[in-house]
């Protein structure tokens, strides 16, 4: 739940200082900024699709070796999928174990009559199938897709609804974005 949490408060950042869905262009925006970073113990790399678009990201990480050299090791992978207008309509995190790739868990995105939600579903094995969305956030948005409040759902283990647990409208998208940020 907590990779949830961290996640969603990544795309309620993204969504926030852009006043936007995500879109293709978010998704290219969120890996110039890594990929340029000073921070050499990360490497990154995208594949694109024929449109352009990002369609694979895998996240290395240095390990050094012997008289300077290093090596990079497979961490993460990102499946991303877009809709026909470019929006963002799906993440799925792969992580390598074992050298091989294995299923994590998977975001959706969904933009609905002024809703955009964000929702997170976990890989189950047994069933080779995404369980039901452990986590909801649920952006209200203005007619310039800014937001006007934030709603977040999450699943406890022995219940089968998603269950509320913080709402906020956004009166200010620099002075109090902070304080949203940190509720829970």
């Amino acid at each position: 739940m907590k990779k949830f949490m961290i996640s969603s408060m990544m795309c309620l950042m993204a969504l926030t200082s852009n006043a936007q869905v995500m879109t293709s262009a978010t998704v290219d925006k969120i890996f110039d900024t890594v990929s340029q970073a000073s921070d050499a113990e990360f490497v990154y790399n995208a594949d694109r699709d024929a449109d352009g678009k990002i369609a694979t990201m895998v996240v290395y990480q240095e390990q050094p070796q012997r008289k300077g050299n290093f090596t990079l090791k497979p961490i993460y992978r990102y499946q991303y999928n877009y809709a026909a207008d470019g929006m963002l309509t799906s993440r799925t995190k792969y992580v390598w174990r074992k050298n091989q790739w294995q299923c994590a868990g998977r975001h959706s995105y969904s933009l609905d009559a002024g809703f955009y939600t964000a929702t997170y579903s976990r890989w189950n094995k047994k069933k080779a199938d995404f369980d039901e969305p452990v986590g909801k956030i649920t952006y209200t948005l203005m007619p310039d897709e800014s937001i006007a409040s934030v709603a977040c759902y999450t699943r406890q283990r022995s219940k089968t609804d998603l269950q509320l647990e913080w709402q906020a409208p956004v009166e200010s998208h620099t002075l109090n974005m902070d304080y949203y940020l940190t509720q829970k």
